[in-house]
């Protein structure tokens, strides 16, 4: 079993993850998807499409296989990975894509105030007070808000490659925190996508600013309810005490 983090281990768990000799990193690559993201499985509870069938930690955790496999196909989601601290508490990671016919193809073609826009059009839709864009090899527009309707904090690096459109988030019941934006933040920073070079962008004929409110309008955004209230729920008052037991 995982074990919980506490908060001053948070802190080194970012430091550690600055250092490509992170000990437990792993890389998932969930199918049907150009995504490849690295997590230490000695502390997050991971799952994808691929592997939640006759998988021991959804036993672990009381989860039917056959309710995660809806609740990810239903929320456009690839994966859903859980990290659990000492108090109780839980941040859950998720992957979502979809298919957009904007013409856009990737972020990474287009100029940094046209992230800048998308991310601002985002926050308006999401009723987020802080975005911003951010860049690795990659593009990301980037907004930090509250889901009201579910009463949880949100995360979110949204980006577009090869047409689909990526949402990596980062959610929470409890309000987020230096360090948690600094660990999704490096976690981030391990995202490789498989680019194909084929793929182009829509011709310059076509009106821009439709091409970008078509994006807007296919961007995946929000909590996902399903996910959360019943992994996190079942999860922390199952497991709290085991798991603070393994960290004595």
């Amino acid at each position: 079993m995982k074990k919980a983090l506490s908060i001053l281990t948070s802190i080194i768990l970012c430091l550690l993850l600055c250092s490509p000799l992170t000990a437990y990193a792993e890389t998932y690559s969930p199918s049907d998807t150009d995504i490849s993201i690295e997590l230490d499985n000695s502390l997050w509870y991971v799952f994808t499409r691929d592997n939640i069938k006759d998988n021991p930690e959804l036993e672990e955790l009381g989860i039917a296989y056959e309710y995660l496999q809806n609740a990810l196909q239903s929320n456009n989601a690839y994966m859903d990975a859980l990290l659990f601290y000492e108090d109780g508490t839980c941040i859950e990671l998720f992957i979502r894509k979809k298919y957009t016919d904007s013409g856009i193809a990737n972020f990474s073609n287009h100029d940094d105030e046209k992230i800048m826009e998308f991310s601002k059009d985002v926050a308006k839709r999401v009723g987020a007070e802080t975005y911003s864009t951010y860049e690795t090899q990659y593009k990301y527009a980037y907004t930090e808000y509250k889901d009201t309707n579910l009463n949880v904090n949100l995360l979110q690096y949204t980006t577009v490659v090869n047409k689909d459109i990526y949402s990596i988030t980062l959610q929470s019941e409890t309000a987020f925190d230096d360090s948690h934006k600094e660990l999704f933040k490096n976690i981030i920073d391990t995202v490789t996508f498989d680019v194909d070079s084929s793929i182009k962008e829509e011709s310059s004929d076509k009106d821009y600013s439709f091409i970008w409110k078509g994006a807007l309008k296919g961007a995946v955004a929000g909590g996902v309810g399903g996910l959360i209230v019943s992994l996190i729920t079942k999860a922390s008052k199952k497991k709290k005490a085991q798991k603070n037991n393994d960290i004595e």
